[in-house]
């Protein structure tokens, strides 16, 4: 009876065991307010091959960023090594550092094999008691990667890595000023955590018997989450941040509903592949009223038959829902309560920059000019029209052309007379439209900033030309933009109405960036004739580009929900084009540091 009795419990606990080792999220607490997690390559191997990143991964291309990664690793043990040395470091520790140097860089093939698990939790603000937590699936197995990365950072530190048994733990730790770093083998999970709690509590407070994350119904939502194949989820809890914000006083509290982070509740985010493409989903749910920031773009959807006349040839572009007369107010409100945060005795003096703005150019920035503009801004680049970006335009829809055009005049002789510097408008021509260019007497100055208004668009650019191109464009003298099947076929899948748009070609810059290496990497290498560089192994630019196409990426906005979905071959961290990508980078950014 005995014996059946125990078979039973164990049939009934070993399940249960099991299924909490094989969820590291079990490792953090049900109250962490921001998650993600990144399954690496391998869980995805067969996905991400079909993506055009993945077949471009597999040619020269994939051959050659190998080499640079070996090379770099390669060169970093070597440097840290000859810094010892010459700061006449003992031959034993020397030995441990090359020992660890070697380990260290394998902690790149455990992320890609296994990927990684990111936790934070800000639980008070005042005493500060906050926690970031790393999580390496099945890194329990290798732990030497992680622990040799924590003994170089603490070399180059000098710092000092204790070793602690905790429980049944072996956690090696070290002070970081107020702050203390820990890491341990949690079962098959290596575990990181950096934050205020001692290292006894950061093990209890990562093993102890309360809710946990899996309970989490954000957690559960991103989890849940079948509309494609996802490599990586993601969810911020704002209400609960803004809870603990709102702790620090009326000011914060003030400051939050200025920026509208009180109307949002979450914000989650989704990275997987379809077929060649990579998709992205961010959904942010709102609850209520668009307030603060948000108002921004909170205005009339459009289709993408309202897109102004593109060149044919742009390389990347983008059209949002922008009102810069909210986004002025807005700012001046958020600067005044935020100085009442931080400089009290400051504060006032925001509320009289609206006046002395206006009084600065001569001119009712409120009024005369940001009251003159719609609610659509378009920027767009074209080679043809300028390298480096300098080709760039910049399109603001205009309610009254005429209010606008004496306001921009007078505000630039405003300027002028204000700066003490030599600032005059130039009026041309051009197909019955009048440009005005404006020139700055001003050594090493370079630029011609010129604009022009014309049906009902406003257009502004470094230069001439590229204004130029616009009115011959939207008078049908030259072609312009028309979306391939390609793009056709993705916006087909995405909300006909939209409050920003946004198309970008990975291609040019792939293949301008390539067609450079050979020359740079030779000048390099004609100066350090020792370095280990291959000219020959650069890739030719049509065999890396050969797979890509543009990328699409589309906000939509509805009573409770802003969602931006894309579908990319490759995204650069340098063809931020859309003026949607800048909100949303600011708006994460002020989240990650407000979490601490």
């Amino acid at each position: 009876m005995t014996r059946l009795v125990g078979v039973l419990l164990l049939l009934i606990v070993v399940p249960q065991v099991a299924t909490a080792q094989e969820a590291p999220e079990e490792l953090l607490p049900a109250g962490t307010q921001v998650y993600l997690r990144w399954d690496g390559l391998e869980a995805h191997r067969k996905a991400f091959e079909k993506t055009a990143l993945g077949k471009m991964m597999q040619g020269d291309t994939g051959k050659f960023v190998n080499n640079v990664v070996t090379q770099l690793q390669d060169t970093l043990g070597a440097l840290l090594t000859v810094e010892q040395l010459l700061q006449g470091i003992s031959p034993a520790k020397l030995l441990k550092l090359q020992g660890n140097a070697t380990q260290a860089p394998k902690i790149v093939g455990m992320l890609t094999k296994n990927g990684m698990i990111i936790g934070m939790e800000v639980r008070k603000l005042e005493p500060p008691e906050a926690q970031f937590t790393l999580i390496l699936p099945q890194g329990g197995e290798q732990p030497a990667p992680l622990f040799s990365t924590l003994q170089l950072i603490a070399g180059l530190l000098k710092l000092e890595i204790k070793e602690e048994k905790i429980d049944t733990q072996t956690v090696q730790h070290m002070d970081l000023d107020g702050a203390h770093l820990c890491a341990w083998v949690a079962g098959k999970h290596l575990v990181l955590v950096v934050g205020t709690d001692p290292p006894q509590e950061a093990v209890k407070r990562l093993t102890a018997k309360t809710p946990r994350l899996t309970s989490n119904p954000l957690f559960s939502k991103v989890q849940s989450f079948n509309q494609f194949e996802t490599s990586a989820r993601a969810f911020v809890d704002v209400v609960a941040l803004v809870k603990i914000a709102r702790t620090r006083g009326k000011e914060v509290g003030r400051l939050l509903e200025d920026l509208g982070l009180d109307g949002l509740q979450s914000a989650v985010l989704y990275s997987g592949f379809d077929g060649d493409a990579e998709r992205g989903l961010i959904e942010m749910e709102m609850t209520g009223p668009r307030k603060g920031m948000f108002r921004v773009v909170n205005g009339k959807p459009f289709k993408l038959s309202d897109l102004p006349p593109l060149p044919h040839d742009v390389t990347s572009w983008s059209m949002t829902n922008f009102d810069m007369g909210i986004l002025y107010e807005l700012g001046l409100q958020t600067a005044e309560n935020a100085f009442k945060l931080i400089a009290p005795e400051e504060a006032d003096k925001v509320k009289e920059f609206d006046k002395l703005a206006d009084n600065f150019l001569g001119v009712d920035l409120r009024k005369d000019l940001l009251g003159a503009l719609d609610d659509k801004v378009a920027i767009y680049s074209s080679p043809a029209e300028g390298p480096l970006g300098l080709g760039q335009v910049f399109l603001f829809k205009v309610k009254d052309a005429a209010k606008l055009q004496e306001a921009l005049s007078n505000g630039l002789k405003g300027l002028g007379r204000a700066l003490g510097t030599d600032i005059s408008l130039k009026k041309k021509q051009y197909c019955d439209v009048e440009l005005r260019e404006v020139h700055i007497r001003q050594q090493g100055f370079f630029f011609v900033p010129t604009y022009g208004i014309y049906k009902d668009w406003l257009a502004f650019s470094y230069f001439p030309q590229p204004v130029q191109g616009f009115v011959l464009r939207a008078s049908g003298k030259l072609p312009v933009w028309r979306p391939d099947e390609r793009i056709l076929a993705a916006l087909e899948k995405m909300p006909k109405e939209m409050i920003s748009l946004s198309v970008s070609d990975p291609r040019p810059t792939v293949k301008q960036f390539l067609s450079l290496g050979p020359m740079i990497g030779a000048a390099i290498k004609s100066f350090f004739p020792d370095i280990k560089f291959d000219v020959g192994a650069v890739p030719n630019s049509h065999e890396a580009a050969q797979h890509l196409f543009p990328n699409v990426s589309v906000v939509s906005s509805t009573e409770k929900m802003i969602r931006k979905e894309s579908r990319s071959s490759l995204e650069l961290p340098f063809d931020l084009s859309g003026i949607d990508n800048y909100g949303l980078i600011a708006l994460f950014g002020f989240l990650a540091s407000f979490s601490f």
